[in-house]
């Protein structure tokens, strides 16, 4: 790894640490320089916007979540896999429940530049099925969302309860899942 590609990395972790820290809005592009050693245009440099190290810091947060549960991944059908990863992205968010809550906040309109990683993860669900069922797919990720951002809103949000509501919602889906995989209509 390079220079500047160590610098990069610093100013991401310093970045990432004051987030969760202080906050995203109490956290300036000064206090994050002074964390990473540099001088503030150095961070700039490498990150054009404090929103666009806050996308960074998640990816490459998610990443290493990510990386951990594939490593276990289960050969299972779709909803079991989206259930496995739920399993540790839970946990992820609500450890830092109050830091994923203003995370969502700042990130919620900003879904375009993340479809990418979206669509690579739910080609990944179906990896060991012979089609990917786009529909399904998208309906199962509205269910994972909907799931961590109903949980992260409660008093104190807990992964295992959000994992059995995801696991509720997903069972309907495979009851309404047609014997070649397709989406059946509710009977």
């Amino acid at each position: 790894m390079n220079k500047r590609e160590q610098t990069r990395l610093r100013v991401l972790d310093a970045a990432w640490q004051l987030f969760r820290q202080n906050g995203y809005h109490d956290t300036t592009t000064r206090h994050i320089a002074e964390q990473a050693g540099v001088a503030a245009g150095t961070v700039f440099s490498h990150f054009p916007t404090k929103l666009s190290l806050l996308k960074a810091g998640l990816m490459q947060q998610i990443e290493t979540v990510l990386m951990t549960a594939k490593a276990e991944e289960p050969n299972t059908h779709p909803q079991g896999k989206l259930l496995h990863y739920a399993s540790h992205l839970y946990v992820f968010y609500c450890n830092e429940a109050n830091f994923s809550r203003e995370l969502f906040r700042e990130l919620i309109w900003q879904q375009d530049e993340f479809e990418q990683q979206l669509n690579a993860f739910r080609h990944q669900l179906f990896a060991q099925t012979e089609n990917h069922n786009p529909e399904l797919s998208a309906v199962m990720m509205d269910c994972y969302f909907m799931t961590l951002i109903t949980g992260l809103n409660a008093n104190q949000p807990d992964a295992s309860v959000m994992l059995n509501q995801l696991q509720r919602k997903l069972q309907v889906l495979q009851i309404n899942e047609g014997p070649d995989g397709a989406h059946a209509p509710p009977q």
